[in-house]
């Protein structure tokens, strides 16, 4: 008697290719539903089907007329290439340790269909509770409608119909992963940033004390590989007080600053500062709608080569989705190439954030949740993100404890 075991995602795929292999006289002896590893960290499973099946003894395979037995190795579809390399082989075992009929039936027979749509039903009914209560912890976390839609349309794409039912936990992870995989990092900012750091943004998100946490961070470094020579610019002249709080961040970091008021200033402050290694610029408090200033300040930002710097537009956690939209609309035409995440200790979710910034496919780089200088500076990573995320069965922010804002380890 010939034994073969297929392995596939799901019932249906494995029957279908038992029988691509070996015609339809293929005779099915058990099936064993399991997982395998794989996903986000490795830390949640993939549904699996394997069956064992027999080739009844004068009954030759029709999908091989010239061959006197199957083949000793199936080759694996290329559809189905994610599950971490499965066997296909074909065995001789005794006939009397088979204990099966020589003309058994067919892959299905009345009652196996019958009890297959049960156990359909019963995987469709469990799997749709697990959709609810993923979406509920998206939108408990803030997450806009598109996004949540388009997270769960990824998360339903890793379940078959009939496989085994994930748990609670596997199922979150499979969420957790969609959301990662769906936001960007710009890590090689992080690491080596530019020559010039503009930092952009309304009044009030934090942007000289977040410039503070920046300069702080490179100029505090142990290796010389990340410690940089910092330079602070002010261009805003307009807010009360905010070049002396700058000046008192610079002082307090022995941190050189120049405030400039024209663009002469600004092309003598480019020449004198070729030899910094990061120059990090606070620019004007503006809202959106102040076509003035916003015209002021991009003749002095454009008088930097623009090979030589990058836009960061810091934004508050608690700002409201459809607000994060206009701001970024508002500040699109200077080139944004990055997001500061300013004040998540002051809100209770990230969604809003995070889905703007995936909507508008805009890389995330730093977040801050607090106003010291630098610890409550983070480099955003996936740890970060699954720390602010709640709701969730598993404590995410374990994954983040031994998180140092100072240090570049991957």
């Amino acid at each position: 008697m010939k034994y073969v075991t297929i392995q596939d995602q799901d019932f249906d795929s494995a029957v279908k290719r038992a029988r691509e292999q070996y015609g339809h006289r293929i005779r099915i002896h058990s099936r064993r539903d399991s997982f395998r590893r794989g996903g986000f960290l490795w830390l949640f499973r993939r549904p699996c089907v394997e069956l064992t099946c027999y080739l009844p003894e004068g009954h030759p395979s029709e999908a091989d007329h010239t061959a006197a037995s199957p083949p000793e190795e199936v080759p694996v579809d290329a559809e189905a290439s994610w599950k971490a390399d499965p066997e296909q082989t074909v065995i001789d075992e005794p006939e009397e340790k088979a204990g099966l009929p020589a003309d058994g039936g067919g892959l299905e027979t009345g009652e196996n269909a019958v009890e297959d749509a049960a156990v359909r039903d019963t995987f469709v009914s469990l799997l749709e509770t697990l959709f609810v209560h993923g979406r509920s912890i998206l939108e408990e976390n803030g997450f806009s409608e598109h996004t949540c839609d388009t997270v769960m349309a990824l998360v339903r794409e890793e379940f078959s119909e009939g496989a085994p039912v994930p748990t609670k936990e596997e199922f979150e992870l499979v969420i957790v992963d969609k959301i990662v995989s769906l936001i960007t990092i710009d890590h090689a900012s992080q690491i080596g940033p530019p020559h010039y750091r503009i930092i952009l943004g309304p009044t009030g998100v934090g942007k000289t004390t977040t410039i503070a946490k920046l300069g702080a961070l490179y100029t505090l470094q142990d290796s010389d590989e990340y410690k940089k020579s910092v330079h602070f610019l002010s261009v805003d002249t307009f807010r009360v007080g905010a070049f002396e709080q700058l000046s008192s961040f610079a002082q307090s970091l022995q941190i050189p600053l120049t405030l400039i008021t024209d663009e002469q200033e600004m092309y003598r402050a480019i020449q004198e500062l070729q030899d910094a290694e990061l120059v990090l610029i606070d620019t004007i408090g503006r809202s959106p709608k102040d076509m003035h200033l916003s015209v002021q300040m991009n003749s002095l930002l454009s008088l930097i080569p623009s090979s030589e710097k990058k836009y960061s537009l810091a934004l508050p956690a608690s700002m409201k989705h459809e607000d994060i939209l206009t701001t970024i609309d508002s500040y699109r035409n200077l080139g944004i190439d990055s997001l500061i995440v300013t004040k998540v200790d002051e809100t209770a979710s990230i969604g809003n954030i995070l889905s703007a910034a995936y909507e508008k496919n805009i890389p995330l780089l730093f977040f801050t949740d607090g106003q010291k200088v630098p610890s409550d500076l983070h480099k955003a990573s996936a740890t970060v993100i699954l720390s602010f995320l709640r709701g969730f069965s598993l404590d995410f922010e374990s994954l983040w404890s031994s998180q140092s804002p100072l240090t570049y380890q991957s």
